[in-house]
């Protein structure tokens, strides 16, 4: 027959045996704890967070969106409570609203055909540089069809989650170089228009895009502090804190010039241009990206017009709110190039039909 007993029989039994009633035994010890143990199971990374295989694919299947016939593949891309913003335009909200938006602003050109030339990435955020190629088959901004061709040098802004769907679009191109490639709009334009924007080095239809991914690096968020200093001192009317910024022979390509400005001396006229045609500048930075080389910067420029600015006239209202994004490439603490896109007629453009 087994007996087991318990330990409080045990100890009795001890006592009683050693003749020792009136000594105090203690419990037994407690067992050893492997603090180690509560440790156990997977390990966060301590690396910067990176875009997902799906968000990964979220440029091309944007860009062959903007080809789509009806853009109903921009449904599948967004989030049911995704944002769309355009430079002149209400905002939209919704798969559904959004796909109309780009109905009445890229719509009117059949035989449409695009391509991603530059994408700057970061974990959540892809800056996508696009062309896009077209002819203009219906009425569109109030010109009849023209039949005529069309060549749009876009950049839109894509917020996603990790699993590829859009939250967010802003969208940035120029309305008045294409008006002008129509025949219609600034004069001065039309040879702008037919060598609008910039020329990267993938400028071939079947060319690979170039992809640049962010390191989350100290590197990257000097060179966001640099290019958001030469906007700080563009408010602060200071010159040469807007031109120490720069290397001697920085180039800012804009959409509505054929060739970029250049150099110290074609950057201080801009400057100095801008102050003429805007009193009590104010630039305000709504975000910026650090990634490689680069620093992506969308801010607004307000100020009150005292004159034409460029081949904008003065308008009834004073006050004028102009949405932007630089693309600033920097080397050795200095911004060599600026890819800036804009849609200056924001403030006077005519709703899509």
């Amino acid at each position: 027959m087994r007996i087991e007993f318990s330990s409080a029989i045990a100890v009795s039994l001890f006592v009683a045996t050693t003749g020792c009633p009136s000594e105090t035994v203690g419990p037994p010890p407690e067992p050893p704890v492997n603090w180690q143990s509560f440790d156990a199971g997977p390990k966060k990374s301590t690396g910067p967070a990176a875009a997902t295989l799906r968000e990964r694919a979220v440029p091309d299947a944007y860009t062959a969106a903007l080809a789509s016939a009806d853009f109903s593949a921009l449904i599948r891309l967004t989030d049911d409570d995704a944002h769309f913003s355009f430079p002149g335009m209400e905002d939209a909200h919704g798969p559904d609203a959004i796909v109309r938006v780009y109905q009445g602003l890229l719509g009117a050109f059949d035989q449409r055909k695009a391509t991603t030339t530059r994408v700057w990435r970061t974990s959540s955020e892809q800056t996508v540089e696009w062309t896009l190629t077209g002819i203009q088959a219906r009425d569109w901004m109030g010109i009849k069809a023209s039949q005529k061709p069309v060549t749009i040098k876009g950049l839109t802004l894509i917020w996603t989650k990790d699993d590829g769907s859009v939250t967010d679009l802003h969208l940035y191109f120029d309305v008045a170089v294409i008006k002008a490639q129509l025949g219609v709009g600034p004069k001065d334009l039309v040879s702008a228009a037919m060598q609008s924007g910039a020329p990267s080095s993938n400028t071939g239809a079947s060319a690979a895009p170039e992809m640049f991914e962010q390191a989350s690096s100290a590197a990257e968020q000097g060179n966001v502090a640099v290019a958001r200093g030469a906007l700080d001192a563009l408010e602060k009317n200071d010159l040469a804190a807007y031109q120490g910024t720069m290397a001697d022979d920085v180039e800012v390509y804009t959409l509505e010039r054929a060739q970029p400005w250049r150099g110290k001396a074609d950057t201080g006229g801009y400057f100095k241009a801008m102050h003429k045609a805007l009193g009590q500048l104010d630039t305000t930075v709504t975000d910026s990206w650090g990634v490689g080389a680069f620093a992506v910067l969308e801010y607004t420029l307000a100020g009150e017009q005292f004159g034409p600015f460029g081949w904008i006239p003065a308008q009834r209202d004073k006050t004028v709110l102009f949405h932007i994004v630089d693309v600033v490439e920097l080397a050795a603490g200095k911004i060599t190039h600026i890819w800036r896109y804009d849609n200056p007629g924001e403030i006077a453009v005519v709703p899509p039909s």
